[in-house]
């Protein structure tokens, strides 16, 4: 359920996710970025006589982030791809947007599963213990690796069955 085919150790399959990370960083910069001056322009606005934020800025903030998830949905599982396909894996040769926007759900599911487990586990009682810095860095490294041998197989797996012919 979690292997990699072919089989590859802990480098290899650090290269396929920083090629996969950093594509999809650069590929969603404009939105990032369209995001944040948004996101100040209507922090800026916010305040009304009674003090709580108006009703309609917080309708308008929550469709940005909205649109924003949709749009980087389909553009996270494209670039993915082409982090895959670099690595001479297995990919379809051409991705529709429903399954661009599937292998991103693919990622988001999967990471959000390990990071919450992690966070829970590890973070929170270490938190709780006083070591708050030990708690951050060790749930850094158990996400890393999380991403690498949970996220990144499922990736690989949801690619394998985009490539195969349909019956």
């Amino acid at each position: 359920m979690f292997e990699m085919l072919p089989p590859m150790g802990f480098v290899r399959r650090l290269s396929v996710w920083w090629s996969c990370f950093w594509r999809q960083m650069a590929a969603t910069l404009p939105i990032w970025l369209i995001d944040i001056a948004a996101s100040v322009f209507w922090m800026t606005r916010m305040r009304s006589a009674a003090g709580h934020p108006p009703l309609g800025l917080t309708i308008a903030f929550g469709l940005l982030v909205i649109v924003s998830t949709l749009l980087y949905l389909p553009i996270s599982g494209y670039m993915t791809r082409r982090g895959f396909a670099a690595h001479a894996l297995s990919v379809p040769a051409a991705q529709t947007l429903k399954q661009a926007t599937m292998l991103a759900l693919t990622s988001t599911g999967w990471g959000l599963l390990v990071s919450v487990l992690i966070s829970i586990a590890v973070q929170w009682p270490l938190r709780h213990a006083g070591h708050p810095v030990l708690g951050q860095a060790l749930g850094f490294a158990l996400n890393v690796v999380g991403a690498l041998y949970v996220v990144l197989p499922r990736q690989a797996r949801r690619l394998r069955l985009q490539a195969q012919p349909a019956a």
